[in-house]
């Protein structure tokens, strides 16, 4: 004997409830879409009047506006194309070591990069250079301006220079030239001076050996302390 196997045929009453489903979906589909677009259409009522409401409350405002903008523009200040490649720069510090392997330091409050040039000189606001020595002195110079060239290790100083030995001397002149590479500075002008040796005036100096050794030419006057005022702490 051979079995077939049995197709299950489906009732009409079944048909009827799946037709019946398939009807209520479609419908509540259909009233969905209905419920959107009535929101759509209810918020578009609302907004179209407010934003007509702007528009003529802009155009009503737009000369006074327009004025405001024009004074505005006034005021602000013009940028000189030519003053676009002035770099300036907020404390300045260089680092490195000059030829012997000691440490170098130049600092200064502001620099600013001459526009066109084709050196890499760089002007100094309130630069103050920072040596030590192979002896272990150490060596501060100050000045209200400045011209340094980084490459060489070329600075020039102007205005009020001071010069600072940890030492205890301090000596001052209106302008000089320090060679930070080779530890050498010098100047024409004259320059005044004060330690525990005493006080000294010159018309001009010269250091070297990184500032264990000081010449002074010129007209020159010193005056020497007592070695008992030099050996008082």
């Amino acid at each position: 004997m051979s079995a077939e196997p049995e197709l299950a045929q489906a009732t009409p009453a079944a048909a009827r409830s799946f037709g019946a489903e398939t009807t209520l979906g479609r419908r509540r589909r259909a009233v969905r879409s209905i419920h959107r677009y009535s929101r759509f259409v209810t918020w578009m009522r609302r907004m179209l009047p407010a934003i007509a409401i702007a528009l003529l409350l802009l155009i009503a405002a737009w000369p006074r506006l327009q004025t405001a903008m024009e004074r505005l523009q006034a005021r602000l200040p013009r940028l000189d194309v030519s003053q676009a490649g002035d770099l300036r720069m907020v404390n300045l510090r260089y680092t490195g070591y000059d030829t012997h392997g000691q440490p170098v330091t130049v600092t200064a409050e502001s620099a600013r990069q001459r526009p066109g040039g084709k050196d890499d000189v760089v002007e100094l606001q309130a630069p103050k250079a920072d040596l030590t020595t192979q002896s272990g002195t150490w060596i501060a110079v100050t000045a209200e301006t400045g011209m340094y060239q980084p490459s060489a290790q070329q600075l020039d100083l102007f205005g009020k220079v001071e010069l600072f030995q940890d030492k205890g001397n301090t000596f001052r002149t209106d302008s000089a030239h320090v060679d930070i590479a080779n530890g050498t500075a010098e100047g024409n002008d004259p320059i005044e001076g004060n330690g525990p040796f005493g006080d000294i005036r010159a018309e001009g100096f010269r250091i070297e050996e990184r500032g264990d050794v000081v010449h002074f030419f010129g007209r020159s006057s010193v005056d020497i302390n007592p070695r008992e005022a030099r050996e008082k702490p």
